[in-house]
């Protein structure tokens, strides 16, 4: 009997589900209104739907737009005890169904529907649509709405506001060239890595990342496994190479000379042998550099810091990185 009941339960919330896409009468102003709530937690954005002055709400659905370019979806779920049909997710659309079983009243005041949870792909701001909600009654009577409720996740990154390189920064962020840490912030003056530097440029070119990454460097047990791959990427590539001992020294900060010869090589441009730029400090820049650095300032890739100083073993902070990527990246397109 219990066997039967549990089936007799389960057919009649198929057919209450069913219901929720009949016509129905739309929501008065009085009526039980939704909301949503956006939550970040590191890199996930947690979306709640809350409805208030619910009457015996016994089963709703709705759809949840989101930008697709942005945010990827992950799951969705509801406190209220009952049955969840597996949500129905298309590109950038999410239709959620949710009913109470059994010979129960439905919900009454306020109350949680349903939390949607979303992976950032993005450091930028994202918006989510409520829409096309349907509320049914435990006499399988159903209302709907055609109302638009929206949310923005906010930005990622919360260190970046009002900074000199904000708008290099999320739309590299919006590229998915650069990511974040997990405490939310970019860290915009920190300085660069070799392997970080490498990682951005591998992106930002498309390179292909090999599935099984090869590398000989003497220190390659040292290369982090997120590393890995960008870097063998860029070897492939003609991009990099080690050091005179055979060492790639992943975790040394990037100088100004290496980031020029990078860029440059990124173009598949030979610079002129014995061509030197003319900076007060050109004396500074080590001769294998000088022709990359010449080539990459020719074609305003990268200048100097001012007094007619480059710099050249001065190191670069994450924010000056995106900034030179994003620049590249602006010329290739005119």
């Amino acid at each position: 009997m219990a066997y039967l009941r549990g089936k007799r339960m389960l057919f009649l919330t198929v057919l209450l589900l069913l219901s929720l896409w009949s016509p129905g009468t739309l929501l008065a102003a009085d009526e039980p209104v939704l909301s949503l709530k956006a939550t970040s937690e590191q890199s996930k954005v947690i979306i709640e739907v809350k409805g208030q002055q619910l009457n015996d709400v016994y089963a709703y659905q709705f759809n949840l737009a989101y930008d697709s370019k942005r945010m990827k979806f992950i799951e969705a779920d509801s406190p209220v005890a009952g049955f969840t049909v597996d949500p129905k997710v298309t590109e950038g659309e999410i239709l959620f169904a949710h009913s109470k079983v059994g010979n129960v009243k439905g919900i009454q005041g306020d109350a949680e529907l349903a939390t949607f949870t979303f992976e950032r792909m993005t450091g930028s701001e994202a918006k989510f649509t409520l829409h096309d909600i349907k509320l049914v009654n435990s006499e399988l009577e159903m209302a709907e709405s055609d109302a638009k409720i929206q949310v923005s996740s906010g930005y990622m990154f919360k260190d970046i506001a009002g900074h000199w390189a904000e708008a290099s920064i999320l739309k590299a962020s919006g590229f998915g060239w650069v990511t974040g840490y997990s405490d939310g912030t970019f860290r915009p003056q920190q300085q660069v890595t070799r392997a970080e530097f490498v990682a951005m440029l591998v992106r930002s070119l498309e390179l292909a990342i090999p599935e099984e990454p090869q590398l000989n460097f003497a220190d390659q047990d040292m290369i982090p496994s997120w590393a890995r791959g960008y870097i063998a990427a860029a070897v492939d590539a003609n991009l990099i190479e080690g050091y005179a001992d055979g060492t790639f020294r992943q975790d040394r900060l990037i100088s100004r000379s290496e980031m020029a010869v990078l860029i440059v090589r990124s173009q598949g441009i030979e610079p002129i042998a014995g061509d030197r730029p003319s900076f007060a400090d050109a004396e500074d820049i080590p001769s294998w550099a000088q022709p990359y650095i010449a080539a990459a300032v020719d074609r305003g890739w990268i200048n100097g810091i001012g007094n007619n100083l480059f710099a050249p073993l001065k190191n670069a902070t994450r924010a000056e990185a995106v900034y030179l990527i994003i620049g590249l990246n602006a010329q290739e397109e005119e």
